[in-house]
C-alpha cells in the first residue's frame, strides 16, 4: 500500500462529499470566536494578506465581514477554490480565491503582511519536510516584520488516554498503517473515508519555526483563548493556536 502523498490528499479534499462540508461550515459557522480575536490582534484592516489551505473560504470570507478586503485564499485542491469562489459571489462579497501549493508559492518575495493557515491544515501536508517547507515558502512571500498564524492540534491535548503510548509500541514492532509517513500521523475514519493529519508535540512545531527562520509570538490552546459556541466545538477538537514573525 503506497504512503500518503499530498496528490492522495488533493484528491480526497477535492471529493463533492469533502467540499461540501467545508462549504456549510463557511455558510453556516464562519469564523471562530478565537480566530476572529486573534487574527484582529495580528493584522490591520488595511493589510495584504494571504489564507493557505482556505478550503470554501470560511475564514476569508469572516475576514471580509471584518472589514479586512486585502485578503487572498488559496487551496490546493481546486474544487474547494471553486466552491469558495460561488460562496463569495453569492455573499457578494470582493474575495479573490486562486488555486495554490504552501510549499511551491507563485508569489514574489515579500508580497504580503502576514499569512495564516487554519483549521490545522499545515498539518495535512504529509511529511514533516515538507511541512518546512511550506513554512519556508511562506516566510518568503511575508514581507519582514510580518506575521503567520496557524493552528495545529496537540498530541498532549485531547485522544484517548494511552493512546499515544500504545502508538509507539505500534510503530516500534513496525505495524503502523503502511500509509503513513511518520510517527504522530493519524487517519481518523469518518463517513467520508480516512482523513489524514499529522498531530505534533509542541516541541516539534517550536523546532520547524526555529528551523524555518520563524520567530515564535504566542502559542496557546483554543480553550485558552477564549469559549466557543456548539456548533464550533462539534466542528473542531481544540487545537492550538501559533503566532509567528518573520524577522530576518
Amino acid at each position: 500500500m503506497p504512503k500518503l502523498t499530498p496528490d492522495a490528499v488533493k484528491s480526497q479534499f477535492s471529493e463533492d462529499a469533502y467540499v461540501s462540508h467545508y462549504a456549510e461550515a463557511a455558510v453556516n459557522i464562519g469564523l471562530w470566536r478565537s480566530e476572529e480575536e486573534v487574527l484582529r490582534r495580528c493584522f490591520k484592516q488595511d493589510d495584504t494578506l494571504v489564507e493557505l489551505g482556505c478550503g470554501a473560504g470560511r475564514i476569508a470570507l469572516g475576514l471580509w465581514e471584518l472589514g479586512y478586503r486585502k485578503v487572498l485564499g488559496t487551496d490546493l485542491a481546486r474544487p474547494m477554490v471553486t466552491a469558495a469562489r460561488q460562496i463569495a459571489q453569492k455573499l457578494e462579497y470582493s474575495v479573490p480565491f486562486r488555486v495554490a501549493d504552501a510549499t511551491e508559492l507563485a508569489f514574489e518575495d515579500g508580497i504580503f503582511d502576514g499569512a495564516f493557515f487554519g483549521f490545522n491544515g499545515l498539518m495535512q501536508i504529509p511529511g514533516r519536510e515538507r511541512r518546512r517547507q511550506a513554512l519556508r515558502e511562506i516566510r518568503r512571500v511575508v514581507r519582514e516584520g510580518g506575521k503567520l498564524v496557524f493552528t495545529t492540534h496537540d498530541r498532549a491535548f485531547g485522544g484517548k488516554p494511552g493512546f499515544w503510548e500504545n502508538e509507539e509500541r505500534v510503530w516500534g514492532r513496525e505495524e503502523q498503517d503502511e500509509r503513513l509517513v511518520e510517527f504522530g500521523d493519524i487517519l481518523t475514519p469518518s463517513d467520508h473515508g480516512d482523513i489524514y493529519i499529522h498531530i505534533p508535540t509542541r516541541e516539534e512545531v517550536l523546532n520547524d519555526l526555529k528551523a524555518t527562520g520563524w520567530n515564535l509570538i504566542d502559542d496557546r490552546m483554543r480553550s485558552e483563548i477564549t469559549e466557543e459556541p456548539a456548533d464550533v466545538l462539534k466542528f473542531s477538537v481544540d487545537c492550538r493556536f501559533w503566532i509567528g514573525s518573520n524577522i530576518r
